[in-house]
């Protein structure tokens, strides 16, 4: 994801998750990308490989109350079957093997000590790699 302030961008790794039909990620309160994020909620960020991806322009907001627990929740595998059906082991593997390394992460979440946002789509740029980029205005 990309985020930028006073005309210097920085580019950053993000992990999301979809919690129903909204994509939400966390950082780190102390973070370069939450500070910028403060100041310029505008973003970009790119999925998929060439030939073929998907670039999002849009904006964050704060995630509320309701979607934060629902965000831990899914993370934890204490929603998962309500929100998306039985977990897929790979999805299972994942979480105890990020929980066993960083116990500190659950805490972090479960304390308040992270950031909490969702993604706002304004626009899609699709790439396949053989056409003039379609682009999509998001509602």
């Amino acid at each position: 994801m990309a985020t930028s302030l006073n005309d210097v961008p920085r580019a950053s790794i993000m992990e999301y998750t979809m919690v129903g039909d909204t994509m939400m990620f966390s950082t780190f309160p102390t973070s370069r990308k939450n500070s910028n994020l403060v100041k310029n909620p505008k973003i970009s960020f790119t999925v998929g490989h060439v030939p073929m991806y998907l670039t999002i322009d849009g904006r964050v907001e704060e995630a509320s109350q309701k979607e934060i627990d629902e965000y831990i929740g899914m993370l934890s595998g204490f929603r998962w079957h309500a929100i998306r059906g039985p977990k897929p082991k790979h999805v299972e593997d994942w979480n105890r093997m990020m929980m066993e390394r960083h116990p500190e992460f659950r805490q972090m979440m479960e304390s308040g000590g992270m950031k909490y946002y969702k993604i706002i789509f304004e626009t899609a740029h699709y790439i396949d790699g053989t056409n003039p980029a379609e682009v999509i205005k998001m509602k």
